[in-house]
């Protein structure tokens, strides 16, 4: 109540500090709240580093057209409710310009009334979901892939290489995992398939008996994994200590060598869908690029998939600030987005217009093979 409260009261006084915040001062500060501490902070953390990362290598050569880029950071620990507090004090006291890479579908959509009424440009809220696509919305802007592009892949590859005809999955009960099985579901039709099994987990919590027991029951050929992490790598401990010999599969959603590390050896064959290209690949200039940046400074977290999307995304957004105008405007950087047709970032190009707010789809396959995520070519070792 604490918290509708004081987003009601502050909306009040909205457009007034919505214009104190614009156009940017000399130090163009850029916000952003996800979860260092709690259950998905490793994912919060990751996005982190890689943001920073590549905002401080800019600001050392200058910054953008004279002005240096700031971020701050404050930690909703996976809750969505500190996560509207955490931008509410941003925009208040830190007079933000932007807000950039929120970890959780909740997590972002509980801060879209505050975008919307400040018109305060939300870039790259880390998820895949509808929410942030479908109706295009102004102020968000998507830099990956959606979930339903990323199960569409996975499920093509389990059913036509794989061979996989029963399909079970494993989902948090909340916005997101209910989007990833609704796309699950609409991937299986492209198959005239359906789910024989549905389990689903409370968010923020790890318990997966009752959801395996009745995955389990059904015996599926392959489980999709719509969690977090933590979850994620409970189940696929639980599973295979339960003799369960199904395909595991997961979006980039899952963290990637975060869930590979702590599934321990439960994920040897887990496939995984990405929304980066594979960390090894350094003939791609944008991941030469972030890989230098990140290592540079290092940090607890090091250079990792989500890292990687954290600096293309920075990467982007610089990209777009050099040419929202001097100063920069809120709606000038928005422009400068819709601008963008194949502004190339190192080997991936961006395309946006006031119709599509999502800058790329690209996908990429990864399999665990003796503990470590490498790029799929086949099922068999």
């Amino acid at each position: 109540m604490k918290t509708i409260i004081t987003l009601v009261s502050l909306l009040a006084m909205g457009a007034g500090t919505a214009l104190a915040a614009e156009p940017a001062g000399e130090v163009i500060k850029i916000g952003m709240v996800n979860d260092q501490s709690g259950p998905n902070k490793g994912a919060g953390k990751s996005m982190k580093v890689g943001v920073h990362a590549y905002f401080k290598a800019v600001n050392e050569k200058g910054g953008v057209n004279g002005r240096k880029i700031e971020l701050v950071n404050a930690n909703d620990q996976y809750v969505p409710d500190k996560t509207v507090d955490g931008l509410l004090k941003l925009i208040e006291e830190q007079k933000i310009f932007a807000v950039i890479g929120t970890i959780g579908t909740s997590n972002g959509v509980s801060i879209l009334p505050i975008v919307k009424e400040y018109k305060l440009p939300f870039v790259a809220p880390r998820s895949g979901a509808s929410n942030f696509r479908s109706p295009v919305l102004r102020e968000v802007i998507n830099i990956r892939a959606s979930h339903q592009e990323e199960l569409d892949k996975l499920v093509d590859l389990l059913v036509k290489e794989g061979g996989a005809k029963r399909f079970a999955i494993f989902y948090q009960n909340d916005t997101f995992g209910t989007d990833v099985l609704n796309c699950t579901e609409n991937a299986l039709k492209r198959h005239n398939l359906t789910l024989v099994a549905k389990g689903a987990f409370e968010r923020g919590t790890q318990a997966v008996t009752a959801a395996l027991a009745s995955i389990i029951a059904a015996k599926p050929d392959a489980i999709i994994l719509g969690s977090i992490y933590g979850p994620g790598a409970e189940f696929a401990k639980a599973a295979r200590k339960e003799g369960l010999k199904s395909y595991l599969a997961t979006g980039s959603f899952a963290g990637g060598s975060n869930l590979v590390q702590a599934a321990g050896e439960a994920a040897e064959g887990l496939l995984m869908s990405q929304v980066v290209p594979h960390l090894d690949d350094l003939s791609l200039p944008v991941t030469k690029e972030c890989k230098e940046a990140i290592e540079k400074n290092p940090e607890d977290v090091s250079f990792n998939a989500v890292t990687l999307e954290g600096c293309l995304t920075a990467k982007s957004m610089v990209l777009a600030l050099e040419k929202a105008g001097t100063p920069p405007t809120r709606e000038g950087l928005l422009k400068a987005y819709e601008a963008m047709k194949d502004v190339d970032l190192g080997g991936i190009k961006l395309n946006f217009s006031p119709g599509n707010h999502q800058g790329q789809s690209n996908v990429y396959l990864e399999i665990v093979r003796g503990g470590k995520l490498v790029p799929f070519n086949s099922f068999k070792n």
